[in-house]
């Protein structure tokens, strides 16, 4: 369980999506390696470096394949580096693919931290709230996609045991294969859509007015952060806005004081010096027991 998912559910989609914003509006070459630092530390903090492992190095292809790509594709600019097939490698070009590589994974690593603290109850919490029949609806598609993983792999792994596969011809198999797929896909549809019918049968609708646990408050905690939310967007539509970085014809990023970096800093680490200080606080508390 995160610490920092204790926070209004609301108030966490509005965070990531400052940070984001900030990364991609901005496309300061150091603004998006803290983002992504950022990202991966409290990633690691919530699954641990040895879980995290696997999509540590998936994302590190993904980087180079990116910074790679990027400038041997793109050849403007006016400092070249090296020439690749009659074409220059500049460095506005290796720049700019470093950095679109390293929003790109400080992105996906967000976005994942995201979904893994804005868990299905916490949705169903935000919008019983406003209607209870789009919570269903959403529930529904929420849980569809990993059901029919689910199932998927459950129907295979019966039919390789009975030989179902095991014919010559290739079309015979990719057909027993579709045949397989749109079997399951039914089957999951028809247990997640199960669901309105049984609300239903149980007398779910007849009476308007109905009771519900408000687990989710906006609390102090909640309001600290949105005043500190606020102030930054402040100060960042106010200097930011004039002091953007060019990277064509020429690389022409603005020098920041280290105040500035200070800031943005501890945006981009919020989370994990937050996670981090309650667990050493809760070391702390079971080390008095």
């Amino acid at each position: 369980m995160s610490a920092f998912s204790n926070f209004h559910p609301l108030l966490l989609l509005v965070y990531v999506t400052v940070v984001l914003v900030t990364m991609f509006s901005s496309f300061h070459p150091i603004i998006v390696a803290l983002a992504m630092i950022g990202g991966i530390l409290y990633f690691l903090m919530l699954h641990g470096v040895r879980t995290a492992t696997k999509d540590l190095i998936y994302y590190s292809f993904v980087f180079l394949l990116i910074a790679v790509a990027y400038p041997a594709t793109v050849h403007n600019g006016f400092t070249p580096l090296f020439f690749l097939h009659e074409h220059a490698v500049t460095l506005e070009a290796v720049t700019k693919g470093l950095v679109i590589a390293g929003a790109v994974v400080a992105t996906s690593f967000w976005t994942k931290s995201y979904f893994e603290i804005f868990t299905t109850n916490t949705l169903l919490a935000v919008l019983t709230k406003v209607s209870a029949s789009p919570k269903f609806l959403v529930s529904m598609l929420w849980r569809f996609i990993p059901l029919f993983k689910i199932k998927w792999r459950e129907n295979q792994m019966a039919q390789r045991g009975i030989g179902y596969y095991k014919v010559g011809s290739r079309v015979e198999k990719f057909r027993r294969a579709f045949a397989l797929w749109r079997q399951t896909l039914v089957q999951t549809a028809e247990f997640s859509i199960v669901k309105p019918d049984v609300m239903k049968a149980r007398g779910y609708g007849i009476v308007k007015e109905r009771t519900r646990y408000k687990k989710r408050r906006f609390t102090k905690r909640d309001g600290i952060l949105t005043a500190g939310l606020v102030l930054f967007l402040l100060y960042y539509i106010g200097y930011f806005t004039q002091h953007q970085t060019q990277y064509y014809p020429e690389i022409s990023e603005q020098t920041l004081g280290a105040g500035h970096y200070v800031i943005i800093g501890l945006l981009m680490l919020l989370p994990f010096i937050y996670e981090a200080k309650e667990r050493i606080k809760w070391r702390y508390l079971q080390s008095k027991i």
